[in-house]
């Protein structure tokens, strides 16, 4: 097409003219040469096309006389695309709902034209879609053959059709050909995902990561950007190619909700989440002013507080606070705070970037709310709205770690037909801003299983090796740094133990029975054990008659804590940093003690109640001491104990303690 311009532009000067003023901004004169080319050569697409192009520069009212130019060029080379690009840029720049279509048809021409020509595809997945779109598409493309671009755009409609089967057949034939496409291996995913294949998803999904590093598309993030932390943003940001696999690794594995498997079910639960936010809350005006023009979401901004400011008047019970505050407290509430009106994307809102309304937001991140209510603002005052149109109100909630969040959307005036947030009350902007930058898995985790954890300095210089044993089995447990970088895990039935530095750390612990997930998320700190002071590991009772090594007491110690009243009990701990006299030895107090656990009331009828056993070791002076101690049986009656480990360096006088381990016995 750019020779074809290039060789009429020569054969007549008028033409080549008109394009020269028309880089220079002389509109007015280049308007009249083409003007003058157009009535000489009235059949010549070219002519038609300058004059266009012409007039879509001038500025308010060139629009449609350059549609009316593009159309006829379009009907006179029905062969190039480049007319009916130029339409499409019409139908672009006015983003009205006659806009989108205007766009939209000329896409769909231009598809069946060539399917590669400039941006036509990623302006296309910008417009409103529906199934008929979506099907005309997808007839579009098929005039184009087995092209593996082709093939992974009718895989991608395919999906949006709710045909997973057929995406996938269509993704054999890329991955055929590109078996490390990383664009075609995540649609795949998606496919098996959306056709209740998980196995297979997470196998393609899990190829497409290990092959991120090579891919420059994108693909991985614009899947999942819309459930990130703006730290997650950050660092995906500052991630080179090389290190892009080891982020989305990183990424999902903080996320994982059975640490068990070998899957991590969040991936499978994001990307049905996503699909059926798309099909529930694809936004049905994507090219509207509000999604592209701060000024204009300003305008509508004030509209909303206006329409705030008198549903205050009418229903003053919607908004919290005294009388005198309402009125006050509505007209600062505006449709959101800056978290969501701007991305990076070019100053588009997140509900434009996401193609999906502010409910499909939030459904992406935390799932079917607690709570939906139409004609209601806010859940938390369930209150009517007392208008002609309270359809147009919508109220969710959800219950959070951080407390009951509810959220208002409505529709706003002047923004198309799609669901924006709608505060009314201060505490919805924040619940708004907590649930945009949090996200939680819905995976079930009913059952309450029974753990323990010990901690012990390792063999190894600089590590403590941490303990777990959990009722009922299996189990797996991670420990992630402060940058949510996992530093160990270990998964199995049986003690579990991990080797990590002292520090603070998050503690996952999940537990399955029979398929029934117990799950326990929480922050611990590991202890650095002293070489140079007297140091204590945490206590081990077993119930066995012997005295044992740290890994036999370990494996004896029950999940439950719950020992028998008529068998003995078998002590062990380790001892670290006791000081060596002139021979070589140390001498250290070592004090078990038994506080029963009672109820207030039975700590005023009986007092406190407490069985103390306390000797005086002397043994020889090593890195690491075993204390180990047998309790015949009866000694400590039965019932609930709180158990503290004391010992003291005798030769220093500095004194350790074990953390408190609560135990039954019966």
């Amino acid at each position: 097409m750019l020779h074809l311009l290039l060789a009429l532009t020569a054969q007549d000067p008028d033409l080549a003219r008109a394009e020269s003023l028309l880089a220079a901004g002389d509109l007015a004169r280049a308007r009249a040469l083409a003007e003058r080319v157009v009535a000489r050569r009235p059949a010549d697409p070219q002519a038609h096309l300058a004059l266009g192009r012409i007039h879509f520069a001038r500025p308010v009212i060139g629009r449609y006389p350059a549609l009316d130019h593009f159309r006829i060029a379009a009907r006179l080379a029905p062969g190039h695309p480049d007319p009916l690009y130029r339409q499409v840029e019409v139908g672009w720049f006015l983003g009205s709902d006659e806009g989108e279509v205007i766009a939209r048809e000329a896409l769909l021409r231009l598809l069946a034209l060539d399917p590669d020509y400039r941006d036509a595809w990623a302006r296309f997945e910008l417009l409103f879609q529906n199934r008929d779109i979506w099907r005309r598409a997808d007839q579009a493309l098929a005039r184009h053959g087995d092209h593996p671009v082709v093939l992974e755009r009718r895989a991608r409609l395919a999906l949006a059709l709710e045909e997973p089967n057929r995406s996938d057949s269509l993704l054999a034939l890329v991955l055929a050909r590109r078996p490390q496409h990383v664009p075609a291996l995540q649609l795949r995913a998606r496919a098996a995902f959306e056709g209740g294949r998980d196995s297979a998803g997470y196998a393609w999904y899990d190829s497409a990561v290990a092959h991120a590093d090579q891919d420059s598309t994108g693909v991985l993030w614009e899947a999942v950007w819309m459930i990130a932390t703006p730290a997650e943003r950050e660092r995906h940001d500052a991630t080179s190619p090389g290190g892009r696999r080891r982020f989305f690794e990183w990424f999902w594995g903080s996320r994982d909700p059975n640490l068990v498997t070998r899957e991590n079910e969040r991936i499978a639960e994001h990307f049905g989440r996503l699909a059926e936010a798309r099909r529930q809350f694809r936004l049905t005006h994507p090219q509207t002013l509000y999604h592209r023009s701060p000024f204009w979401r300003a305008l509508q901004d004030q509209a909303w507080r206006d329409e705030l400011a008198a549903l205050a008047a009418l229903q003053p019970a919607l908004f919290p606070g005294q009388p005198a505050e309402r009125f006050e407290a509505a007209i600062r509430q505006g449709p959101l705070p800056s978290a969501v009106t701007d991305t990076a994307a070019a100053g588009r809102t997140t509900m434009q970037a996401a193609m999906l309304d502010a409910r499909g937001l939030l459904w992406v991140r935390h799932g079917r709310p607690d709570v939906m209510q139409i004609g209601i603002l806010d859940p938390l005052r369930p209150l009517p709205i007392a208008t002609l149109r309270p359809m147009d109100y919508e109220g969710w909630l959800y219950r959070t770690p951080q407390g009951r969040a509810s959220v208002g959307f409505a529709y706003q005036p002047g923004a198309g037909l799609d669901r924006f947030f709608a505060p009314v009350s201060g505490a919805q902007v924040a619940s708004i801003h907590y649930l945009l930058s949090t996200d939680r898995t819905t995976v079930p985790a009913a059952l309450e299983a029974r753990v323990w954890a010990a901690m012990f300095q390792s063999a190894e210089l600089g590590l403590t090796d941490v303990y777990y044993r959990t009722a009922p089995e299996p189990a797996a447990v991670a420990l992630w740094d402060g940058e949510g970088e996992m530093v160990a895990r270990a998964r199995g039935p049986g003690l579990l133990r991990v080797s990590v530095p002292a520090g603070s750390y998050r503690l996952g612990l999940d537990v399955d029975s029979a398929g029934v997930l117990g799950r326990l998320r929480g922050d611990i700190t590991v202890p650095r054990f002293p070489v140079d002071d007297v140091g204590l590991s945490s206590l081990v009772l077993a119930g066995v008659d012997s005295l044992t090594d740290r890994e036999t007491a370990l494996g004896a110690m029950p999940a439950s804590l719950t020992y028998p009243a008529d068998a003995p009990l078998s002590g062990y701990a380790e001892v670290y940093g006791l000081a060596a006299d002139r021979d070589g030895r140390a001498r250290y107090r070592v004090r078990y003690s038994f506080a029963r656990v009672r109820s207030l009331a039975g700590r005023l009828l009986h007092g406190p109640e407490e069985v103390a056993l306390e000797f005086v070791r002397e043994v020889p002076a090593t890195l690491v001491v075993a204390e180990r101690l047998v309790i015949e049986p009866g000694r400590v009656p039965a019932g609930r104990y709180r158990v503290r480990l004391a010992v003291t360096d005798l030769r220093r006088n500095v004194k350790s303690e074990s953390v408190d381990l609560e135990i039954t016995i019966r």
